[in-house]
C-alpha cells in the first residue's frame, strides 16, 4: 500500500466548550475516494472544514504529505491551497454573485499561476468549462442566470482549475434534482480518473456513497464508529448504528397496477328467425 496523502490523527473541534467533533482519525491515499456518511448534524461538514483549516480545530493533527496543516504558518498554508480544494453543498451560495463565470474560474489562476497571459488563462478556462459539460457561451453569465446544476458544475470547474491532489466534496449533490445528482457524481468520478485526484466525499445518501467510494467511514455524534471497504461495509456492517443506517433505507415499494373491472355482458336470446336482435 502507498503512503497516505492525508493522515488525520485525533482531530477534534469544540464550540464554546461543547464537543462537536470527537477525536477522529482516518487516512486517504492517492487516487482513493473515502466516503463519509452520517445523518444530519453528525459532524460531517465540521470535519471537512477542520481538515482544510477553514475552521479552527481544538486538538489533533492533519498531516498532508507529512506536513501538519494545523501547525504551519499562514504563508505555508496558502501555498498548499492549490492542492487542497473543496466543493460546497449549496452551489449558488458558494459562488460570488458579482463575478461572472469567467471571473470565477480565472481567480485561482490569477492567484497561483500569475505567469499566465490573458490568452493562456482564457484557453485554460474554456477547456475546463467544456470538460464539466458547459458551453463557452456561459462565460459571461452570473450565478443567478444559471440553474443549480450549472452552478455546481462551475464550482467543480473552479476547484479543478489547478488540478488539486485532494478534493473535499461536502454534500455536493444534496440540493440538486435526482436526475442532476447522477450527472454530477459521474462527472466527479471522471475527473478523478483523468487527474488522479483523491476525494473525501461527504453525503447522507447511501446510494451515492456506494457508487463513488472505495472506502466508507461512518460518523455518528461527532465520532467515527466504523471504517471499511465499500463492499465490506454494505455487505456486512459491524456497528449497530451502521446496520440501522442501512436498514433505514427503504426498498422501493411496488405500485400495484389497477385492473379494470370486468363489465358484465348481457346475453339475449335470438328471435325465432335466428337473427340476433338489433
Amino acid at each position: 500500500m502507498s503512503e497516505p496523502l492525508l493522515d488525520v490523527r485525533g482531530l477534534g473541534v469544540d464550540y464554546r466548550g461543547v464537543r462537536a467533533l470527537g477525536d477522529v482519525s482516518f487516512q486517504i491515499r492517492a487516487r482513493e475516494t473515502l466516503g463519509l456518511v452520517g445523518e444530519s448534524g453528525s459532524g460531517k461538514s465540521t470535519l471537512a472544514r477542520a481538515v482544510l483549516r477553514l475552521i479552527p480545530a481544538s486538538r489533533g493533527q492533519v498531516l498532508w504529505r507529512g506536513m501538519d496543516l494545523l501547525r504551519c504558518d499562514g504563508a505555508t498554508l496558502r501555498s498548499q491551497r492549490r492542492e487542497l480544494q473543496i466543493v460546497f453543498q449549496d452551489p449558488v451560495a458558494s459562488l460570488n454573485p458579482r463575478m461572472t463565470v469567467a471571473g470565477t474560474l480565472a481567480e485561482p489562476l490569477r492567484i497561483f499561476e500569475r505567469e499566465l497571459t490573458a490568452v493562456e488563462r482564457r484557453v485554460r478556462i474554456e477547456r475546463m468549462l467544456t470538460r464539466v459539460g458547459l458551453a463557452a457561451s456561459m462565460l459571461s453569465r452570473y450565478p443567478h442566470e444559471l440553474s443549480g446544476g450549472q452552478c455546481q458544475r462551475v464550482a467543480i470547474a473552479r476547484a479543478m482549475m489547478l488540478h488539486p491532489r485532494l478534493l473535499v466534496c461536502d454534500e455536493p449533490v444534496s440540493s440538486l434534482d435526482v436526475s442532476i445528482q447522477g450527472q454530477i457524481v459521474n462527472l466527479l468520478a471522471d475527473l478523478q480518473g483523468e487527474f488522479g485526484t483523491s476525494m473525501l466525499f461527504i453525503s447522507h445518501n447511501l446510494a451515492v456513497i456506494r457508487h463513488i467510494s472505495h472506502r466508507v467511514a461512518v460518523i455518528h455524534d461527532g465520532n467515527l464508529i466504523e471504517t471499511a471497504s465499500c463492499d465490506d461495509l454494505f455487505a456486512a456492517p459491524v456497528h449497530p448504528y451502521t446496520r440501522a443506517l442501512l436498514e433505514a433505507v427503504l426498498a422501493p415499494i411496488p405500485v400495484p397496477v389497477p385492473v379494470p373491472a370486468r363489465v358484465p355482458v348481457e346475453v339475449r336470446d335470438s328471435d325465432q328467425s335466428g337473427r340476433e336482435p338489433e
